[in-house]
């Protein structure tokens, strides 16, 4: 499944994606400018479903789940 993770911060920021569905891989990690999006493919569980942790600039990882194919995260 296709996703786009949005930087919304008006300055630019590290990020880190992992895919809960792959076994916690990172799927993502780099710097995204400030408004920047960035289009990544997770895997999508039994039901449909994608699942990631995103970690921004080293602090704690925050959970986003049920996505689906084409949804927006803002980070």
């Amino acid at each position: 499944m296709y996703i786009i993770i949005a930087n919304d911060d008006p300055f630019g920021n590290h990020f880190r994606v992992s895919d809960q569905n792959a076994g916690g891989a990172t799927v993502f990690d780099g710097y995204i400018d400030a408004h920047g999006q960035v289009g990544i493919n997770i895997v999508e569980n039994d039901s449909g479903y994608g699942n990631i942790v995103t970690y921004q600039d080293g602090n704690s990882g925050i959970g986003r789940s049920f996505l689906h194919d084409g949804d927006h995260v803002s980070l």
